[in-house]
C-alpha cells in the first residue's frame, strides 16, 4: 500500500460518531449473517478450500458463467495484483483520479505507466492494460456499457481491467459481464465488500475468458480467502434481495444531501452517479476541515488530496442515514461561519 485509503477512523483516540469516509453500503450490518457465520465456526480448526471451490460454484450459479472463468480473491485488491502480475512489465494506462492500488500493483510488477482523464469512446491504445473503476472511486463518474465495448473492440491489443465494485450503488449503468463473450481482452473485477458492508473479511473475485483465467490462476496462492469468507460469500449471494444497497433509497437520500450541502457557503458539490462525490473547498484544505470534524464532532470524513489528479481542496463523502447526514450539514455550517 503506498498512498493509503479512507475510512482511518482506527488512528483517532475519540469515538467516530459519524462515518463518511467510506463508501462501504451503511446498512448491511446483519445478525442473520453473524449467527451464519458463527454456525460454521469450526471451520476455521481445517483448512479452507485451496481456491474456494465452493464459493467459485455459488458465484458460477449466481452470473450463469462458467466456473472456469472466475477466480476468487482477498478482497478485489488480490485481483488487482494477480493481473498487475501475469502482465508483468507491461504499460498500463490508468484513468484518474481512481483507487489507488491499481498504480501500487502496476508498480510493484514494474510497469509503464499513463495517466489519463476520463475515457471517451475514440481513445486508442497501442497495447497493455487499461484499468477502469466503473463507477468511478472517487467521483462517481461512469462509463456506458456501449461505450466500453466500442473501446474493447477498437483497442483488440489491450487488455482492459474493468473494476466494478460499485455497481450495485447506481442504477445509470449495469455489469459488462455480458461482454465477456464477445470480448476476449476483458477483465471484470467484482468486490462482495463494499455492497455487502463485508470490507473486514476481504472477499472478491475476477471474471474473465478461460484461457485469461488461467494465466492468472498460475500467480495465485493457495488459501487466500479464508473458510469464514467463504461462508459469508455463498451466504451472501443466496440472500442477495435481502443485503444489497437499495438504490432507489440511496438515490433519494444522496439527493436530499446533496441540496443541503449546496446551500452551505464554501463548498463546490461535483456530480456523480452514486451515493458517494466529491465536494471541494474554495478555501482551506481538506486536512484541515477534517481535522476540525473529528476533533469537535466525531465525523470521519475522506481527505482527497492523495487521489492522483486531485489536490488538497478535495474530500469525498459517502451518504449515511438522515440522522448523520444531518450532523455533517450542522458541522459545515459552523466550519463555513468560522472560516467566512
Amino acid at each position: 500500500m503506498l498512498h493509503g485509503h479512507g475510512d482511518d477512523g482506527y488512528q483517532y483516540e475519540q469515538e467516530i460518531v459519524a462515518n463518511f469516509s467510506s463508501n462501504v453500503w451503511f446498512g448491511g450490518k446483519s445478525d442473520k449473517l453473524k449467527e451464519h457465520l458463527f454456525s460454521n465456526w469450526d471451520k476455521i480448526h481445517s483448512y479452507p478450500e485451496a481456491a474456494a471451490e465452493s464459493l467459485v460454484s455459488a458465484i458460477s450459479a449466481d452470473l450463469n458463467i462458467n466456473t472456469n472463468q472466475i477466480i476468487t480473491t482477498n478482497g478485489a485488491t488480490e485481483a488487482f495484483y494477480l493481473i498487475a502480475q501475469t502482465f508483468y512489465k507491461s504499460k498500463s494506462s490508468i484513468v484518474i483520479p481512481t483507487f489507488s492500488e491499481y498504480e501500487d500493483a502496476c508498480k510493484v510488477n514494474k510497469h509503464e505507466l499513463l495517466y489519463l482523464n476520463w475515457l471517451s469512446k475514440e481513445y486508442k491504445f497501442e497495447e497493455g492494460l487499461v484499468w477502469i473503476c466503473n463507477p468511478n472511486n472517487p467521483t462517481g463518474d461512469i462509463l456506458s456499457k456501449s461505450d466500453l465495448e466500442i473501446l474493447l473492440k477498437s483497442n483488440v491489443k489491450s487488455t482492459f481491467v474493468v473494476d466494478e465494485a460499485y455497481i450495485d450503488f447506481t442504477d445509470a449503468i449495469s455489469s459488462a459481464i455480458d461482454l465477456l463473450d464477445v470480448c476476449p481482452n476483458l477483465i471484470l473485477v467484482k468486490s462482495l465488500t463494499k455492497n455487502f458492508s463485508i470490507p473486514g473479511l476481504r472477499l472478491g473475485y475476477l471474471i474473465a475468458n478461460r484461457a485469461m483465467v488461467q494465466n492468472i490462476q498460475f500467480f495465485k496462492p493457495p488459501w487466500t480467502v479464508n473458510s469464514i469468507a467463504i461462508e459469508a460469500g455463498k451466504f451472501l449471494l443466496r440472500e442477495k434481495t435481502d443485503f444489497l444497497p437499495p438504490v432507489n433509497y440511496y438515490k433519494s437520500e444522496t439527493k436530499k444531501f446533496i441540496k443541503k450541502l449546496e446551500k452551505i457557503p464554501g463548498f463546490k458539490i461535483h456530480p456523480s452517479k452514486t451515493s458517494f462525490f466529491l465536494v471541494e473547498l474554495e478555501e482551506n484544505t481538506a486536512f484541515e476541515l477534517k481535522k476540525y470534524l473529528i476533533s469537535n464532532f466525531g465525523i470521519l470524513i475522506r481527505d482527497a488530496a492523495n487521489f492522483r489528479g486531485l489536490n488538497s481542496s478535495y474530500f469525498r463523502l459517502a451518504t449515511q442515514t438522515e440522522e448523520k447526514n444531518q450532523l455533517l450539514i450542522d458541522a459545515l455550517i459552523q466550519w463555513s461561519k468560522l472560516n467566512s
